[in-house]
């Protein structure tokens, strides 16, 4: 199990427990995570292990129906049957793709779902549901607030008044149906506006760009010359939606550039933890298509037959042996088994040394502990807040009121 798998899960588990998102766990995320975790532990019946299984599970259809989606857009806007696998296949591009999901939940990927899944149903002609979906997106991660806009764009683009009534109606139904929790049940709102929008504003990461690309490529390894045509394809893609004269892409097809550049800012100027490659994860949808409009544009079989095989060795590379063969690279980081006696006391980073100690959360997840303290995980991010509002790792959640009082005496 991974770390952050280990945090979905055990809140998951710990709502059915009575506990209370934002108030009794701190999470600078909106709670649709766990309140998809917590259907998986009723699921489960409270059982760790059937949790953690059905958290694989998950993960592993979430990643098969991404490669679809981006196989079936991929098709929709070139009507290409090479491309488009060969869009789907480019998901393996980042190795870990294909490895995390076996470490239990991870938000990111049903980010990417939803919001491919968004877009998929508004051209299939299901406003409304498109607009659930669009919303999901953002509920696993406020990165997704690019779907919402998206398919409210191509309604607009459409000037299609219902359509857009009823993206606009499916997206606040399913917003006030995932929020009804932390009005009604845990009455947390005001201590999730800290956590959710306050502590991303005030916990940025300080990494230059440089890094952030030299880490990029160390992710993609042997795949960085592919990942590079797919950002070649995405800036054909955005000539054509701008000046109308490609023949693959139209001007319907804006929103492809739009979604690679958000995501790229996100890594490049705002997000980016570079030491792990899931913030890549949604980004690399639309590497992918960059990919496939690459492909449509080789108007040559033999130069299509020459891509495939680059890319089938590529993945060869890098999902078959994970990551490299150990010359240049070394594999992708795959958290192996950790005796439980080496979980029950884990290292602060060294800025955070004379913190008090707390538990790894995988220990805390499987001796399935109900936690008396708000911060009782101590993240990185949680420890920036905490010398933020020069608080301590004992101290409740801070409401809005309390937070902005702290952050004014600065």
């Amino acid at each position: 199990m991974a770390p952050d798998a280990g945090i979905f899960q055990h809140l998951g588990w710990y709502l059915t427990r009575g506990g209370r998102l934002y108030v009794d766990a701190w999470e600078p995320k909106l709670p649709l995570s766990y309140e998809t975790t917590g259907v998986l532990a009723l699921l489960s019946g409270g059982d760790m292990y059937h949790l953690h299984l059905l958290s694989v599970v998950l993960m592993s259809v979430a990643v098969c129906a991404i490669v679809g989606l981006v196989v079936i857009l991929v098709y929709d806007i070139t009507g290409d049957d090479i491309a488009a696998p060969l869009a789907g296949l480019s998901m393996f591009l980042l190795p870990g793709f294909a490895v995390r999901p076996a470490y239990g939940f991870k938000a990111k990927y049903l980010l990417v779902l939803c919001g491919l899944l968004a877009i998929y149903l508004y051209t299939r002609g299901y406003p409304a549901l498109s607009g659930v979906a669009a919303a999901a997106s953002v509920g696993y991660w406020q990165a997704g607030a690019i779907f919402p806009l998206v398919v409210l764009g191509l309604a607009i683009q459409q000037r299609d008044v219902e359509a857009l009534e009823r993206v606009v109606a499916g997206g606040l139904g399913f917003t006030v149906v995932m929020l009804a929790p932390v009005f009604l049940l845990w009455h947390s709102a005001s201590e999730m506006v800290v956590q959710v929008l306050l502590v991303p504003l005030q916990t940025e990461e300080q990494t230059s760009l440089l890094t952030r690309l030299v880490a990029g490529v160390i992710h993609f390894k042997w795949a960085s010359p592919v990942v590079a045509l797919g950002g070649l394809g995405l800036a054909r893609t955005a000539r054509g939606c701008l000046t109308g004269e490609d023949g693959v892409v139209g001007r319907t097809d804006w929103w492809i550039p739009v979604g690679a550049a958000w995501f790229a800012f996100l890594i490049f100027f705002v997000d980016f933890e570079t030491g792990g490659y899931t913030d890549l994860i949604p980004g690399l949808a639309f590497v992918a298509i960059g990919v496939g409009i690459v492909a449509t544009t080789l108007r040559d079989h033999h130069q299509k037959q020459s891509l495939a095989v680059a890319l089938g060795l590529v993945l060869v590379v890098n999902v078959a042996v994970l990551g490299s063969v150990g010359i240049v690279f070394t594999p992708v980081d795959t958290p192996g088994p950790v005796p439980m006696s080496d979980l029950e006391t884990t290292d602060l980073p060294d800025a955070y040394e004379g913190s008090e100690s707390a538990p790894d959360v995988r220990y805390i997840y499987w001796q399935q502990l109900e936690p008396s303290a708000c911060h009782y995980r101590l993240s990185v991010m949680e420890l920036r807040w905490l010398d933020r509002v020069d608080s301590t790792t004992n101290s409740r959640c801070l409401d809005l009121g309390a937070a902005r009082a702290r952050l004014a005496r600065g």
